[in-house]
């Protein structure tokens, strides 16, 4: 090979290089530009109560996003079984009312004890099932986080 050869190769595997690196990293800004935020609850229903943490992570330019919930189900105070499930979904908005689609239910089998049937006596079906909807109007709390609610009803806050 001749210098000439060699120093055109270089140029091409070093221009090579640094496009994909710049790919790389673009791709790399573009996934972390997914936000999160946490909330916990305890729901009550007949004689039964759920300690649930929701968390939240999502894109705002995907308009999509997973929500981990997670907790314990008690029944007369007595523990009965775990809930710990990731429900994908998309959203649409309307003047700062989101409707929330599942697109799946992904069940963490080795942690969760609990049948569909039952989980859905404390949780929208949305939460349960996949294909379900939930409408939430959202109110940003500043950097804080974001109050969900239902109509002028709070339901809860999710912290940042």
């Amino acid at each position: 090979m001749t210098k000439k050869t060699i120093f055109f190769l270089s140029l091409f595997f070093i221009s090579v290089g640094i496009v994909a690196g710049y790919l790389y990293y673009s791709l790399l800004i573009k996934n972390r530009s997914a936000e999160s935020c946490s909330a916990s609850m305890i729901v009550f229903h007949k004689g039964t109560q759920a300690n649930i943490t929701f968390d939240f992570m999502y894109n705002k330019e995907k308009r999509s996003g997973i929500v981990s919930v997670s907790g314990s189900y008690l029944e007369n105070a007595h523990p009965e079984g775990t809930i710990r499930r990731d429900i994908s979904f998309t959203w649409t908005e309307n003047r700062g009312t989101y409707t929330f689609q599942s697109s799946g239910i992904n069940k963490v089998d080795s942690l969760e004890t609990l049948p569909d049937k039952v989980i859905a006596t404390v949780l929208p079906s949305f939460y349960v099932y996949p294909n379900k909807s939930i409408t939430y109007s959202i109110h940003p709390q500043g950097s804080q986080g974001f109050l969900f609610t239902i109509g002028k009803r709070p339901l809860f806050f999710c912290a940042r």
